[in-house]
């Protein structure tokens, strides 16, 4: 058997796809949870959702997609490390929406913007109410972004769109 004809078999294996998906799904809650709780996003979680991706794409995307998904991930981690500078975003909120970018395919950002904003309006709501903790910041109070992250990425999965 070729590697070719064992990619092809890969990309129509719905059942490991299916079991990534959800792998990837309790991932992103425990890093949402952790970061609600500690307001730290450990690098080896990120590391274990960079290759949980991998193992998606090698079921669900074309190689050409899996490039542009990297690339689309870099100028992401570029953009918001402009944000990093000015103090507006913590460093494991960087890297995890650079890591997630690698998962929300052009077709899903739609989708996932919109879960991403309202689920961090429904956050600053809540710390408006002081229902959840906050951190100093320099200016102002901190939220973990993480979980509205996660939480978008998850309800992305969960609709179907990746």
């Amino acid at each position: 058997m070729y590697f070719s004809d064992l990619y092809h078999q890969l990309q129509h294996n719905l059942f490991l796809k299916f079991f990534v998906e959800a792998a990837t799904v309790a991932v992103l809650f425990y890093v949402g949870l952790t970061d609600f709780r500690t307001f730290k996003i450990r690098n080896n979680v990120l590391l274990l959702l960079v290759v949980l991706y991998f193992f998606y794409a090698l079921f669900a995307r074309s190689w050409a997609e899996i490039l542009l998904d990297v690339v689309r991930s870099a100028a992401v981690f570029g953009v918001l490390l402009w944000f990093y500078t000015r103090r507006v975003l913590g460093g494991g909120d960087v890297k995890l929406l650079a890591v997630v970018s690698l998962w929300v395919d052009l077709h899903c950002a739609l989708l996932f913007s919109v879960l991403l904003f309202v689920l961090i309006c429904l956050h600053l709501i809540a710390m408006k109410m002081r229902w959840v903790t906050t951190k100093p910041m320099a200016g102002g109070q901190g939220i973990p972004y993480a979980p509205s992250i996660a939480g978008a990425l998850i309800g992305t999965i969960m609709l179907g769109c990746l």
